[in-house]
């Protein structure tokens, strides 16, 4: 009978080391002085050591550079709550040593490894130390936190490389607001040549009359009345202009058709001068919410644009159109002439900045800053398309910013 038993327990023995030697985690059989009993298939095929040539041994023999006081540390509490200890391989810090042999690791020399100690006959002090393999996932996150870190390191490049954006595009804005003011001061210029000609008259008048000793308070009075009226309409001018450079950051509801005659009143000595029709077509009851001084900015640009045009190319009958267009949540504008177009090698570069297809006096920034304006402070759009005939400008503005 004893021997049946015996028999029965090595049979059941031989089963135990079958199950253990096939799974795929390696398995050391341990004592409280760390001496092997059991080396299972895996850790052969991992170590390069035969189960015969380290059975018996201490296990800081076959691994000399193990940390004997940690281990058994480890293995007496394992023994004292009487349950299963686990190691992440994080924090085991090679505790078993196992050198990496079969793949290649540029970042790890040896297996990162996830440990479990689970104690069993508590009256022979054995354990079963298990290892798994977590190399393959530990060079994994490393490799992932490395990249975090150059993510983290583009990010912050890229933050830095906004603010030199943001900067050139303050830069850029302030450029061409100069740009503008030097335009705003030829356009006063103009305004003025007429009411100043006219002053200069009136004065020349009474000089003579004076001389000539036909001077009387009638002819005084009207020439006093025709002096303030005329000052007072280039003090208007003057508002004008100011309200146009004035910083408005603030939405307001515009009506178009006031609007381009307000562009109107800016232009019309040079449409006059040199003789080009203006033609428009608005409903004078179209009206959106946006950033008037900004979309006047825009329109003054484009008009600009059409007369210096003109200016450079000799047209008998010049034209500039305008039609705006109400379609529900949106607006659209087109602004056209007739001044020859722009050559076709340098349409998609009209909208980059220092771009300029005039001979002279040409900033570049003109259609740069329509484009911006439009495009990122009154969330619309503006394309433009040119031949021979001439150029058309479409900007689509939503009826509320």
């Amino acid at each position: 009978m004893a021997q049946n038993k015996t028999q029965q327990y090595i049979k059941q023995l031989d089963i135990d080391k079958n199950i253990l030697s096939a799974i795929n985690n390696g398995v050391i059989v341990l004592d409280d002085q760390l001496q092997i009993h059991y080396y299972n298939k895996w850790m052969q095929l991992h170590t390069k050591l035969k189960e015969d040539d380290v059975l018996g041994k201490k296990l800081y023999e076959i691994f000399p550079t193990i940390n004997k006081k940690t281990l058994k540390r480890k293995i007496q509490t394992a023994f004292t709550i009487q349950t299963p200890t686990f190691y992440t391989a994080s924090s085991s810090h090679y505790l078993i040593p196992i050198k990496i042999n079969q793949i290649k690791n540029s970042l790890f020399e040896y297996m990162q490894q996830d440990v479990s100690i689970i104690p069993f006959k508590q009256d022979k002090q054995f354990v079963a130390v298990i290892i798994t393999d977590q190399t393959i996932m530990a060079t994994t996150n490393t490799l992932l936190q490395t990249n975090i870190q150059k993510v983290r390191e583009l990010n912050e490049a890229l933050i830095k490389e906004k603010e030199i954006t943001e900067f050139q595009q303050k830069q850029l804005l302030s450029n061409s607001r100069s740009a503008a003011m030097g335009e705003m001061i030829s356009m006063i210029a103009h305004q003025w040549r007429q009411p100043l000609s006219l002053i200069n008259t009136v004065i020349a008048t009474l000089k003579i009359k004076k001389e000539l000793g036909i001077l009387n308070n009638k002819i005084i009075d009207n020439s006093i009345n025709k002096i303030e009226k005329t000052t007072n309409f280039l003090s208007s001018t003057i508002d004008d202009f100011r309200d146009y450079f004035k910083p408005n950051k603030i939405a307001t509801t515009v009506n178009i058709s006031n609007l381009f005659e307000k562009s109107l009143f800016f232009l019309k000595s040079e449409l006059k001068q040199l003789d080009i029709e203006y033609a428009i077509d608005i409903d004078p009851n179209i009206s959106i919410m946006t950033y008037k001084n900004e979309l006047l900015q825009t329109i003054l640009n484009i008009l600009k644009n059409s007369i210096d045009a003109f200016k450079e190319k000799k047209k008998k009958k010049k034209k500039i159109s305008v039609v705006v267009v109400n379609n529900k949540k949106s607006i659209f504008i087109t602004i056209e002439d007739n001044a020859g177009g722009i050559e076709s090698k340098n349409l998609e570069k009209v909208f980059e900045p220092y771009f300029s297809t005039k001979s002279k006096n040409g900033t570049g920034l003109g259609l740069y800053m329509c484009k911006t304006i439009i495009n990122e402070h009154l969330h619309g759009n503006i394309s433009l398309n040119s031949n021979t005939n001439g150029t058309k400008v479409a900007i689509q503005l939503p009826d509320k910013v």
